[in-house]
């Protein structure tokens, strides 16, 4: 049974009480999925608004994971079976954001605290992002105001040789991900039409 042997970590939380609907990833994937399905094994944070605290907790969690569950690639860092990852306007991903020092922690530390808001965050940082069996972007969706959804963060991540990841974060994922757009957001690319199964496909 897939949920059994499941277990779920975060790749970035704001540091907030994780029973808080309104801000809290955790609660807000329990009360639409996460309780439905069962899945129970869930690395939580500890629910303070001290940033550096949390994320050196979380990584101690991690880290506290056994090779069987979580295995580590020849350099020490966490190899994930997936990872869903979000991309911003700006391109931040998780909680890395543009031309800020969080981007740039490929070291060793597998999360950072992140302080481009209040409260703060922690994020998984960007070595262990880019090492996950599977990485998955997914842009879709559009409004009045956004027409074409986030298809102009998207080029940039995806086709733009000119930005890096420095200034435009999710472009370090290039290489690594498989991107998923439905039409508006792919607009602004040369794009084939494809389907789902057949880009995870040719990704494996």
């Amino acid at each position: 049974d897939w949920v059994e042997n499941s277990t779920l970590a975060f790749v970035n939380h704001k540091c907030v009480s994780i029973d808080d609907v309104s801000s809290a990833i955790e609660a807000q994937a329990r009360e639409k999925f996460l309780d439905r399905w069962g899945l129970t094994d869930i690395i939580s944070l500890g629910g303070t608004s001290d940033g550096v605290k949390e994320s050196s907790d979380y990584e101690s969690k991690l880290r506290g994971l056994p090779e069987s569950k979580l295995p580590r690639d020849g350099d020490g860092f966490p190899v994930f079976d997936l990872a869903l990852v979000g991309v911003g306007d700006d391109g931040h991903i998780g909680s890395l954001y543009p031309n800020r020092s969080e981007i740039d922690v490929d070291d060793g530390p597998w999360t950072v605290a992140a302080f481009m808001k209040e409260p703060p965050s922690i994020s998984l940082t960007l070595p262990v992002m880019q090492r996950a069996k599977s990485t998955v972007i997914s842009a879709a969706g559009k409004s009045a105001k956004y027409p074409n959804g986030k298809a102009s963060a998207m080029r940039l991540a995806v086709a733009d040789e000119d930005v890096t990841p420095k200034d435009f974060p999710a472009s370090a994922l290039r290489e690594h991900a498989v991107w998923i757009f439905d039409a508006p957001n792919g607009s602004e690319m040369d794009l084939e039409p494809s389907t789902i199964e057949s880009a995870v496909a040719d990704a494996c």
